[in-house]
Protein backbone atom coordinates (compact mmCIF):
# COMPACT_ATOMS: atom_id res chain seq x y z
CA UNK A 1 0.00 0.00 0.00
CA UNK A 2 1.29 3.37 -0.98
CA UNK A 3 1.28 6.07 1.37
CA UNK A 4 1.39 9.45 1.17
CA UNK A 5 5.27 9.33 2.29
CA UNK A 6 6.18 7.25 -0.48
CA UNK A 7 4.12 8.67 -3.51
CA UNK A 8 5.94 10.09 -6.09
CA UNK A 9 6.01 13.93 -6.13
CA UNK A 10 3.78 14.60 -9.60
CA UNK A 11 2.09 17.51 -10.56
CA UNK A 12 -1.15 18.28 -10.37
CA UNK A 13 -3.15 17.52 -13.17
CA UNK A 14 -6.16 19.55 -14.64
CA UNK A 15 -9.47 18.38 -14.43
CA UNK A 16 -11.08 17.96 -18.14
CA UNK A 17 -14.43 19.64 -18.43
CA UNK A 18 -17.77 16.84 -18.12
CA UNK A 19 -19.17 16.36 -21.57
CA UNK A 20 -22.15 18.39 -21.60
CA UNK A 21 -21.79 20.27 -18.62
CA UNK A 22 -22.83 24.09 -18.77
CA UNK A 23 -19.65 26.55 -19.15
CA UNK A 24 -19.76 28.95 -16.51
CA UNK A 25 -19.89 32.44 -16.72
CA UNK A 26 -16.89 34.11 -18.74
CA UNK A 27 -16.20 31.09 -20.67
CA UNK A 28 -13.13 31.50 -22.77
CA UNK A 29 -11.75 34.36 -20.88
CA UNK A 30 -7.88 33.67 -19.53
CA UNK A 31 -7.37 33.71 -15.77
CA UNK A 32 -6.70 36.94 -14.46
CA UNK A 33 -4.13 38.27 -13.53
CA UNK A 34 -2.88 37.05 -9.75
CA UNK A 35 -5.83 33.86 -10.08
CA UNK A 36 -4.95 30.62 -9.79
CA UNK A 37 -6.16 28.72 -13.27
CA UNK A 38 -9.61 26.61 -12.50
CA UNK A 39 -8.61 22.96 -10.98
CA UNK A 40 -5.12 24.12 -10.14
CA UNK A 41 -4.71 24.38 -6.09
CA UNK A 42 -0.84 25.26 -5.17
CA UNK A 43 -1.08 24.00 -1.88
CA UNK A 44 -1.60 20.32 -3.38
CA UNK A 45 1.60 19.68 -4.32
CA UNK A 46 5.31 20.89 -4.23
CA UNK A 47 6.27 22.72 -7.50
CA UNK A 48 7.08 20.16 -10.15
CA UNK A 49 10.88 20.24 -11.32
CA UNK A 50 10.00 19.71 -15.10
CA UNK A 51 8.15 22.36 -16.86
CA UNK A 52 4.82 23.79 -16.57
CA UNK A 53 1.63 23.02 -18.42
CA UNK A 54 1.65 25.40 -20.89
CA UNK A 55 5.51 26.00 -21.21
CA UNK A 56 6.53 26.63 -25.10
CA UNK A 57 8.21 23.61 -26.22
CA UNK A 58 12.33 24.22 -25.43
CA UNK A 59 12.04 24.77 -21.81
CA UNK A 60 11.69 28.46 -22.07
CA UNK A 61 8.81 30.29 -19.62
CA UNK A 62 6.47 32.66 -21.75
CA UNK A 63 7.47 36.12 -21.49
CA UNK A 64 5.62 38.69 -18.89
CA UNK A 65 3.17 40.24 -21.54
CA UNK A 66 2.75 37.71 -23.62
CA UNK A 67 -1.04 36.53 -23.98
CA UNK A 68 -1.69 32.97 -25.01
CA UNK A 69 -4.88 33.45 -25.26
CA UNK A 70 -6.34 34.25 -29.10
CA UNK A 71 -2.78 34.19 -29.94
CA UNK A 72 -1.72 32.73 -33.54
CA UNK A 73 -1.45 28.87 -33.66
CA UNK A 74 1.70 27.09 -34.78
CA UNK A 75 -1.04 24.88 -36.73
CA UNK A 76 -2.40 27.74 -38.49
CA UNK A 77 -2.27 26.80 -42.26
CA UNK A 78 -0.86 23.15 -41.52
CA UNK A 79 -4.33 21.58 -40.75
CA UNK A 80 -6.90 22.39 -43.33
CA UNK A 81 -9.70 24.51 -41.75
CA UNK A 82 -8.39 25.21 -39.05
CA UNK A 83 -8.06 28.81 -37.63
CA UNK A 84 -7.20 31.03 -34.26
CA UNK A 85 -9.92 32.15 -32.01
CA UNK A 86 -11.28 35.30 -32.93
CA UNK A 87 -11.49 37.92 -30.25
CA UNK A 88 -12.84 40.58 -32.72
CA UNK A 89 -14.06 39.69 -35.75
CA UNK A 90 -17.30 42.34 -35.70
CA UNK A 91 -18.19 45.38 -34.08
CA UNK A 92 -17.30 43.54 -30.33
CA UNK A 93 -14.95 41.37 -28.74
CA UNK A 94 -16.56 37.30 -28.57
CA UNK A 95 -16.34 37.98 -24.24
CA UNK A 96 -18.67 39.19 -21.90
CA UNK A 97 -19.25 43.12 -22.89
CA UNK A 98 -18.41 46.07 -20.68
CA UNK A 99 -21.35 49.10 -20.79
CA UNK A 100 -18.50 51.07 -23.04
CA UNK A 101 -18.48 48.14 -25.32
CA UNK A 102 -22.09 47.91 -25.68
CA UNK A 103 -22.39 51.74 -26.56
CA UNK A 104 -19.79 51.14 -29.09
CA UNK A 105 -20.99 48.13 -30.85
CA UNK A 106 -24.48 49.96 -31.07
CA UNK A 107 -23.02 52.91 -32.78
CA UNK A 108 -20.50 50.54 -34.55
CA UNK A 109 -23.68 48.30 -35.73
CA UNK A 110 -24.87 51.49 -37.59
CA UNK A 111 -21.42 52.15 -39.38
CA UNK A 112 -21.27 48.76 -40.13
CA UNK A 113 -24.44 48.09 -42.28
CA UNK A 114 -26.14 51.68 -42.64
CA UNK A 115 -28.06 50.13 -45.69
CA UNK A 116 -30.25 48.05 -43.26
CA UNK A 117 -29.59 49.82 -39.75
CA UNK A 118 -30.38 53.33 -41.23
CA UNK A 119 -31.91 52.53 -44.50
CA UNK A 120 -34.45 49.91 -43.87
CA UNK A 121 -35.64 50.55 -40.09
CA UNK A 122 -36.08 54.50 -40.67
CA UNK A 123 -38.45 52.92 -44.01
CA UNK A 124 -40.11 51.23 -41.75
CA UNK A 125 -40.92 54.03 -39.06
CA UNK A 126 -41.25 56.71 -41.37
CA UNK A 127 -44.10 54.29 -43.02
CA UNK A 128 -45.87 53.37 -40.18
CA UNK A 129 -45.57 57.31 -39.84
CA UNK A 130 -46.87 58.46 -43.01
CA UNK A 131 -50.11 55.49 -42.78
CA UNK A 132 -50.77 56.84 -39.10
CA UNK A 133 -50.73 60.48 -39.62
CA UNK A 134 -53.44 59.92 -42.55
CA UNK A 135 -55.18 57.70 -39.91
CA UNK A 136 -54.94 60.42 -37.09
CA UNK A 137 -56.30 63.67 -39.51
CA UNK A 138 -59.84 62.46 -39.45
CA UNK A 139 -59.40 61.19 -36.27
CA UNK A 140 -57.98 64.38 -34.91
CA UNK A 141 -61.03 66.48 -36.42
CA UNK A 142 -63.64 63.92 -34.45
CA UNK A 143 -61.99 64.85 -31.13
CA UNK A 144 -61.24 68.16 -31.42
CA UNK A 145 -65.10 68.61 -32.50
CA UNK A 146 -66.06 66.68 -29.35
CA UNK A 147 -63.89 68.40 -27.34
CA UNK A 148 -65.26 71.80 -28.05
CA UNK A 149 -68.82 70.45 -27.82
CA UNK A 150 -67.59 69.33 -24.38
CA UNK A 151 -65.83 72.67 -23.44
CA UNK A 152 -69.09 74.64 -24.38
CA UNK A 153 -71.69 72.67 -22.30
CA UNK A 154 -69.71 72.40 -19.38
CA UNK A 155 -67.11 75.40 -19.68
CA UNK A 156 -63.83 75.82 -19.28
CA UNK A 157 -61.41 78.11 -17.18
CA UNK A 158 -58.95 80.75 -19.24
CA UNK A 159 -56.20 79.56 -17.35
CA UNK A 160 -56.28 75.97 -18.95
CA UNK A 161 -56.23 77.91 -22.45
CA UNK A 162 -53.26 80.05 -21.46
CA UNK A 163 -51.24 76.17 -20.44
CA UNK A 164 -52.23 74.93 -23.84
CA UNK A 165 -55.12 72.84 -23.27
CA UNK A 166 -57.10 73.84 -25.90
CA UNK A 167 -59.67 71.82 -28.14
CA UNK A 168 -57.48 71.70 -30.76
CA UNK A 169 -54.27 70.26 -29.14
CA UNK A 170 -56.61 68.20 -27.17
CA UNK A 171 -58.11 66.71 -30.58
CA UNK A 172 -54.41 66.18 -32.48
CA UNK A 173 -53.38 64.22 -28.79
CA UNK A 174 -56.00 62.19 -28.96
CA UNK A 175 -56.36 61.71 -32.67
CA UNK A 176 -52.27 60.76 -33.33
CA UNK A 177 -52.10 58.82 -29.80
CA UNK A 178 -54.63 56.39 -31.42
CA UNK A 179 -53.52 56.80 -35.40
CA UNK A 180 -50.08 57.14 -35.63
CA UNK A 181 -49.49 55.08 -32.07
CA UNK A 182 -51.20 52.53 -33.03
CA UNK A 183 -49.11 52.18 -36.59
CA UNK A 184 -46.16 52.34 -34.55
CA UNK A 185 -47.18 49.74 -32.03
CA UNK A 186 -47.27 47.59 -35.06
CA UNK A 187 -43.68 48.66 -36.81
CA UNK A 188 -41.61 49.20 -34.04
CA UNK A 189 -41.22 45.41 -33.05
CA UNK A 190 -40.29 45.29 -36.64
CA UNK A 191 -37.37 47.56 -36.74
CA UNK A 192 -36.24 46.34 -33.54
CA UNK A 193 -36.47 42.69 -35.10
CA UNK A 194 -34.19 43.95 -37.79
CA UNK A 195 -31.73 45.90 -35.89
CA UNK A 196 -31.68 42.48 -33.93
CA UNK A 197 -30.80 40.36 -37.35
CA UNK A 198 -28.16 43.00 -38.42
CA UNK A 199 -26.37 43.29 -35.08
CA UNK A 200 -26.31 39.74 -34.48
CA UNK A 201 -24.30 39.14 -38.17
CA UNK A 202 -22.61 41.94 -37.59
CA UNK A 203 -20.98 40.71 -34.08
CA UNK A 204 -19.26 37.82 -36.55
CA UNK A 205 -17.83 40.05 -39.19
CA UNK A 206 -21.15 39.16 -41.87
CA UNK A 207 -22.58 41.89 -43.44
CA UNK A 208 -26.22 41.11 -44.15
CA UNK A 209 -28.21 42.57 -46.85
CA UNK A 210 -30.79 44.57 -47.16
CA UNK A 211 -32.91 41.42 -49.08
CA UNK A 212 -32.18 38.94 -46.65
CA UNK A 213 -32.36 41.38 -43.45
CA UNK A 214 -36.12 41.82 -44.79
CA UNK A 215 -37.05 37.92 -46.01
CA UNK A 216 -35.74 37.25 -41.96
CA UNK A 217 -37.61 39.72 -40.34
CA UNK A 218 -40.56 38.73 -41.85
CA UNK A 219 -40.65 35.02 -41.42
CA UNK A 220 -40.24 36.20 -37.43
CA UNK A 221 -42.93 39.13 -38.07
CA UNK A 222 -46.16 38.16 -36.37
CA UNK A 223 -44.19 36.66 -33.49
CA UNK A 224 -42.59 40.06 -33.10
CA UNK A 225 -45.93 42.00 -33.29
CA UNK A 226 -47.79 39.08 -31.20
CA UNK A 227 -45.25 39.93 -28.25
CA UNK A 228 -45.88 43.63 -28.38
CA UNK A 229 -49.76 43.44 -28.37
CA UNK A 230 -49.44 40.32 -26.07
CA UNK A 231 -47.85 43.16 -23.72
CA UNK A 232 -50.01 45.51 -24.20
CA UNK A 233 -52.82 43.65 -22.95
CA UNK A 234 -51.45 42.34 -19.93
CA UNK A 235 -50.43 45.80 -19.31
CA UNK A 236 -54.67 46.89 -20.05
CA UNK A 237 -55.55 43.96 -17.86
CA UNK A 238 -53.36 45.08 -14.45
CA UNK A 239 -54.28 48.61 -14.91
CA UNK A 240 -58.25 47.42 -15.14
CA UNK A 241 -57.65 45.21 -11.94
CA UNK A 242 -56.40 47.72 -9.75
CA UNK A 243 -58.63 50.14 -11.03
CA UNK A 244 -61.68 47.70 -10.04
CA UNK A 245 -59.99 47.32 -6.52
CA UNK A 246 -59.84 51.21 -6.15
CA UNK A 247 -63.39 51.66 -6.71
CA UNK A 248 -64.16 48.90 -5.06
CA UNK A 249 -61.90 50.30 -1.79
CA UNK A 250 -63.92 53.70 -2.22
CA UNK A 251 -67.26 51.38 -2.45
CA UNK A 252 -66.65 50.39 1.51
CA UNK A 253 -64.90 53.28 2.94
CA UNK A 254 -63.43 56.33 1.41
CA UNK A 255 -60.53 56.32 3.64
CA UNK A 256 -59.10 52.57 2.26
CA UNK A 257 -59.54 54.10 -1.25
CA UNK A 258 -56.88 56.51 -0.83
CA UNK A 259 -54.81 53.94 0.66
CA UNK A 260 -56.01 51.83 -1.94
CA UNK A 261 -54.39 54.32 -4.94
CA UNK A 262 -51.04 54.72 -3.74
CA UNK A 263 -50.75 50.95 -2.41
CA UNK A 264 -52.23 50.20 -6.56
CA UNK A 265 -49.71 52.80 -7.74
CA UNK A 266 -46.66 51.45 -5.91
CA UNK A 267 -47.69 47.70 -7.03
CA UNK A 268 -48.58 49.11 -10.58
CA UNK A 269 -44.77 50.56 -10.68
CA UNK A 270 -42.80 47.71 -9.00
CA UNK A 271 -44.33 44.88 -10.90
CA UNK A 272 -44.23 47.02 -14.46
CA UNK A 273 -40.54 47.13 -14.43
CA UNK A 274 -39.90 43.65 -13.03
CA UNK A 275 -41.26 42.27 -15.53
CA UNK A 276 -40.36 44.37 -18.56
CA UNK A 277 -37.07 43.58 -16.92
CA UNK A 278 -37.50 40.17 -17.24
CA UNK A 279 -39.37 40.46 -21.07
CA UNK A 280 -36.37 42.83 -22.30
CA UNK A 281 -34.60 39.91 -24.20
CA UNK A 282 -37.44 38.31 -25.64
CA UNK A 283 -37.68 40.64 -28.68
CA UNK A 284 -34.27 39.83 -29.77
CA UNK A 285 -34.83 36.22 -29.01
CA UNK A 286 -37.73 35.90 -31.28
CA UNK A 287 -35.85 37.85 -34.37
CA UNK A 288 -32.73 35.98 -34.06
CA UNK A 289 -33.36 32.32 -32.44
CA UNK A 290 -35.65 29.88 -34.82
CA UNK A 291 -37.81 28.31 -32.41
CA UNK A 292 -41.18 28.61 -31.57
CA UNK A 293 -42.70 31.29 -29.88
CA UNK A 294 -43.60 30.27 -26.04
CA UNK A 295 -40.42 28.14 -26.52
CA UNK A 296 -38.38 31.36 -27.06
CA UNK A 297 -40.20 33.26 -24.73
CA UNK A 298 -39.63 31.00 -21.83
CA UNK A 299 -35.87 31.16 -22.91
CA UNK A 300 -35.76 34.85 -22.93
CA UNK A 301 -37.16 34.98 -19.58
CA UNK A 302 -34.83 32.52 -18.03
CA UNK A 303 -31.61 34.51 -19.66
CA UNK A 304 -32.48 37.32 -16.75
CA UNK A 305 -32.04 35.15 -13.73
CA UNK A 306 -29.03 36.53 -11.81
CA UNK A 307 -29.04 39.82 -14.17
CA UNK A 308 -31.80 41.56 -13.46
CA UNK A 309 -30.34 44.69 -12.00
CA UNK A 310 -27.33 44.42 -14.24
CA UNK A 311 -30.09 44.74 -17.59
CA UNK A 312 -32.43 46.93 -15.58
CA UNK A 313 -29.44 49.49 -14.86
CA UNK A 314 -27.88 49.49 -18.25
CA UNK A 315 -31.88 50.01 -19.99
CA UNK A 316 -32.44 52.75 -17.51
CA UNK A 317 -29.27 54.39 -18.59
CA UNK A 318 -29.68 54.35 -22.11
CA UNK A 319 -33.13 55.86 -22.15
CA UNK A 320 -32.24 58.39 -20.04
CA UNK A 321 -29.74 59.37 -22.45
CA UNK A 322 -31.77 58.90 -25.87
CA UNK A 323 -34.60 61.45 -23.03
CA UNK A 324 -31.30 64.17 -23.08
CA UNK A 325 -30.43 63.57 -26.48
CA UNK A 326 -34.42 64.22 -27.10
CA UNK A 327 -34.52 67.16 -25.21
CA UNK A 328 -31.83 68.61 -27.00
CA UNK A 329 -33.43 67.42 -31.17
CA UNK A 330 -36.82 68.77 -29.96
CA UNK A 331 -35.84 72.60 -30.27
CA UNK A 332 -36.78 72.92 -34.08
CA UNK A 333 -39.65 70.19 -33.39
CA UNK A 334 -41.18 72.51 -31.09
CA UNK A 335 -40.78 75.77 -33.74
CA UNK A 336 -42.39 73.70 -36.04
CA UNK A 337 -45.30 72.38 -33.61
CA UNK A 338 -45.47 76.17 -32.60
CA UNK A 339 -46.01 77.39 -36.46
CA UNK A 340 -48.25 74.89 -37.30
CA UNK A 341 -50.54 76.15 -33.66
CA UNK A 342 -50.59 79.70 -35.36
CA UNK A 343 -51.99 78.43 -38.35
CA UNK A 344 -54.89 76.72 -36.46
CA UNK A 345 -55.00 73.61 -39.24
CA UNK A 346 -55.93 70.37 -37.30
CA UNK A 347 -53.55 68.53 -40.22
CA UNK A 348 -50.80 71.35 -39.47
CA UNK A 349 -50.82 69.56 -36.18
CA UNK A 350 -50.70 65.94 -37.20
CA UNK A 351 -48.08 66.73 -39.54
CA UNK A 352 -46.10 68.40 -36.57
CA UNK A 353 -46.81 64.99 -34.60
CA UNK A 354 -45.50 62.75 -37.01
CA UNK A 355 -42.49 64.58 -37.54
CA UNK A 356 -41.92 64.36 -33.91
CA UNK A 357 -42.47 60.93 -34.00
CA UNK A 358 -40.34 60.15 -36.47
CA UNK A 359 -36.88 62.04 -34.52
CA UNK A 360 -38.22 60.28 -30.99
CA UNK A 361 -38.89 56.53 -32.73
CA UNK A 362 -35.70 56.69 -35.29
CA UNK A 363 -33.65 57.37 -31.99
CA UNK A 364 -35.02 54.98 -30.09
CA UNK A 365 -34.86 52.38 -32.38
CA UNK A 366 -31.76 53.12 -33.63
CA UNK A 367 -29.25 53.00 -30.37
CA UNK A 368 -31.82 51.46 -27.99
CA UNK A 369 -32.71 48.52 -30.36
CA UNK A 370 -28.85 48.46 -30.64
CA UNK A 371 -28.20 48.34 -27.36
CA UNK A 372 -30.68 45.67 -26.23
CA UNK A 373 -29.53 43.09 -29.31
CA UNK A 374 -26.03 43.07 -28.12
CA UNK A 375 -27.67 42.58 -24.79
CA UNK A 376 -28.79 40.02 -25.52
CA UNK A 377 -25.62 38.39 -26.76
CA UNK A 378 -23.83 39.70 -24.12
CA UNK A 379 -26.08 38.03 -21.35
CA UNK A 380 -26.14 34.45 -23.10
CA UNK A 381 -21.99 34.72 -23.00
CA UNK A 382 -22.18 35.10 -19.58
CA UNK A 383 -24.57 32.30 -19.29
CA UNK A 384 -24.27 29.70 -22.02
CA UNK A 385 -20.93 30.37 -23.63
CA UNK A 386 -22.47 31.99 -26.96
CA UNK A 387 -18.77 33.32 -27.23
CA UNK A 388 -16.95 30.00 -28.33
CA UNK A 389 -20.25 29.75 -31.01
CA UNK A 390 -20.02 33.23 -32.44
CA UNK A 391 -15.83 32.43 -32.81
CA UNK A 392 -16.98 29.30 -34.86
CA UNK A 393 -19.43 31.04 -36.96
CA UNK A 394 -16.96 33.84 -37.49
CA UNK A 395 -14.49 31.83 -38.49
CA UNK A 396 -16.85 30.04 -40.84
CA UNK A 397 -18.13 33.67 -42.33
CA UNK A 398 -13.95 34.12 -42.67
CA UNK A 399 -13.63 30.97 -45.33
CA UNK A 400 -16.48 32.74 -47.30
Amino acid sequence: MTTPESAPDQPAQPTPPQSGASQPAGWGEPPRYGQYAPGYDPAASPAPAQPQYGTPQGGQPAQYGQSQYGQHSPYAGQVPGYHPPADKPGIVPLRPLSLGELYDGAFGAVRHNPGVTLGLTAVIVVAAVVVGTLISIPLTTIFTDLFGSLFAEVGTDPAFEELGFTQDVLGVTYGSAIGTGMLLTLATPLAMGVMAISVSDSVIGRKISVSDAWSRTVKRAWFLIGFSLLSMLVVLVAYALATGIVVGLFLIDPTLGVIGIFLALAALLVGVVWAFTRVILIPPALAVEGGGFWETCRRAWKLTRGTFWRVLGIYLLTSLILGIIGQVVAVPVSLLLSLSMVMQSGAGLAVSYGITYVITGGMSVLFLGGVIALLYIDTRMRREGLDVQLQAAAAAAADK
